[in-house]
């Protein structure tokens, strides 16, 4: 509970610290026969104006950001004076402890490095000790009583002391806050994970309620999402929020009543602005006071308002940086996955396309062909049972084929298993002599062993080689020979069709050079009216 109250508040920190302080020490001197040391009557009232000032501090802390950010620079003033006059009462020859030069230079540092920088720091190091140091000079002059061998020694201990802690000012890191990371999959609806972003923002800062906007800067209308308002999921129209408008440029805790706002700045504190306050997407909603946190990313920019955040001050206008720092990454994340799934989309899309048109079409373009042979023969008065039996068996395997596809799409590449490749292409080359009919030998004097894919992409490529050597070169006899070597396979695949026409351009056959560009291989095409041979290289093993 006592974090909760105090963990990113350091308005409220620093004011409690002083109350505190100012208790234990008038209670210190008021145990201390020997205290005060002189200016009984005075130093009791300057303390114990102190000590209603501090417990004033600690309410204004409480209540209210924007004053706790006013009044950060005379309240320091306060202190050190409070400081100078508390050393003055209590110094003395004899009483080394009851001082409060520590404790009091202590909180001041750290105060001013908790509100500032590490530059503020070292200034106010030099100018209390350089005060103290006039005070002590001041006693001596009057002939006080004090001992300037400890005198001098505190000056040392000021010194080091402000070293110390302008290196905490430096090394001080920012505040923490958790990460985003939105895991579920790129949404169609939506161009980014709003509702995560919006519950993320609202869980690190502690607000009770908030809303979310977002354009994509394609469409005029603007997305709002919120989470304990009354305003519900909806589109904006053009007309009810323009989003040149819309959203600020920086981060920023503002009162639209009130007419005061702290934004982000450069420098280490918020800037402070009691100038009227225009926040269209708070008026829309109805809310007076937030914390609103602007992002882009992605393809897009958009607004987080914060409504709620108990005990909320300047410290949550930095946190509101972090938060719009981590959804920025978040945003820049989805934007990357949304690419890599159209790409994954489109390359399937394509591949599908090609398998369809190396196997299915051609086979179909088989089919085609030898029912127009059918239809001939029956003409001339033959019997047509044995050419419908094989006509049905090419269609079955064809429909295996076609399933096989299916299942590549549904549960995407099979496993990697190696098989041997001549026991998967001879019944392949048996079907595809039956379907065109054309005769084609197989020469594969060695055993070679080949992965399913790389299996997959050879039994396209003889599909679509013998479908352009019998439909366009009119072939009747081809050769499938298999080597390897240098850890490669070579496929040569040769017709004694008419070639490919003149016209047809250098990266004939296209669908054939894809399949072994994708593969990483290489293809050499020789083709005259005598025949057309193809040259293949396939890499294998690790290569593959």
């Amino acid at each position: 509970m006592i974090g909760e109250f105090l963990q990113n508040r350091s308005g409220r920190v620093i004011a409690l610290g002083r109350v505190l302080m100012a208790v234990l020490f008038f209670a210190a001197l008021w145990f201390d026969p020997a205290q005060p040391a002189r200016a009984s009557a005075l130093g009791y009232g300057l303390l114990g104006g102190y000590l209603a000032l501090a417990l004033v501090l600690l309410a204004v802390a409480l209540r209210s950001w924007w004053w706790d950010h006013r009044l950060a620079w005379p309240v320091l003033g306060i202190d050190v004076v409070a400081f100078l006059w508390a050393v003055f009462f209590t110094e003395s020859l004899n009483d080394d402890f009851t001082s409060p030069f520590l404790a009091f230079f202590t909180f001041l540092m750290l105060a001013v490095t908790i509100r500032w920088d590490w530059r503020m720091t070292a200034a106010t190091g030099v100018v209390v000790t350089v005060l103290y140091f006039v005070v002590g000079l001041g006693l001596t002059a009057n002939e006080l009583d004090i001992n300037l061998l400890r005198f001098g020694r505190r000056v040392a201990y000021m010194f080091v002391l402000s070293l110390l802690l302008i290196w905490f000012g430096l090394q001080r890191r920012e505040q923490q806050i958790g990460a985003f990371s939105e895991t579920s999959a790129p949404a169609e609806s939506l161009p980014v994970p709003l509702e995560g972003a919006l519950h993320y923002a609202i869980e690190q800062t502690g607000a009770r309620a908030g809303a979310i906007a977002w354009s994509n800067g394609e469409e005029p209308s603007i997305e709002l999402r919120t989470a304990g308002l009354h305003s519900s999921a909806r589109r904006l129209a053009p007309g009810d929020l323009s989003e040149d408008r819309a959203f600020g440029a920086k981060v920023r805790l503002f009162s639209a009543d009130r007419q005061r706002s702290l934004k982000a700045s450069s420098g280490s504190r918020p800037e402070a602005s009691g100038k009227r306050v225009s926040e269209p997407l708070a008026d829309l909603l109805g809310v007076g006071e937030a914390l609103a946190v602007p992002f882009s990313g992605g393809a897009g920019r958009g607004e987080i308002l914060l409504v709620g955040i108990n005990g909320v001050g300047a410290d949550h206008v930095v946190i509101g940086q972090l938060v719009a720092r981590e959804v920025r990454a978040a945003l820049d994340r989805h934007a990357t996955l949304v690419l890599s799934h159209e790409s994954a989309l489109a390359r399937t899309r394509y591949a599908l396309a090609r398998d369809l048109h190396d196997n299915v079409a051609q086979s179909l373009a088989g089919a085609a062909l030898r029912l127009e042979g059918l239809r001939t023969s029956i003409r001339a008065g033959n019997d047509p049972d044995a050419e419908i039996v094989e006509l049905k068996a090419a269609l079955r395997a064809e429909q295996k084929q076609v399933r096989e596809l299916i299942d590549r799409l549904r549960y995407g590449e099979p496993e990697l298993d190696t098989a041997e490749l001549s026991a998967s292409v001879l019944p392949l080359v048996n079907e595809l002599s039956r379907a065109w009919n054309v005769a084609i030998a197989l020469d594969c004097p060695h055993p070679l062993a080949g992965p399913a894919e790389l299996r997959h992409e050879i039994a396209s490529i003889l599909r679509e080689a013998v479908a352009n050597a019998v439909r366009h070169g009119e072939a009747r006899k081809m050769t499938v020979a298999f080597r390897r070597a240098d850890n490669k396979l070579r496929l040569t695949i040769s017709d004694d069709g008419t070639g490919f026409p003149s016209g047809a351009g250098r990266d004939a056959p296209r669908s054939i050079r894809e399949r072994v560009s994708r593969q990483g291989g290489f293809l050499a095409l020789d083709t005259e009216r005598a025949g057309t041979k193809l040259e293949i290289q396939l890499p294998m093993g690790d290569e593959a």
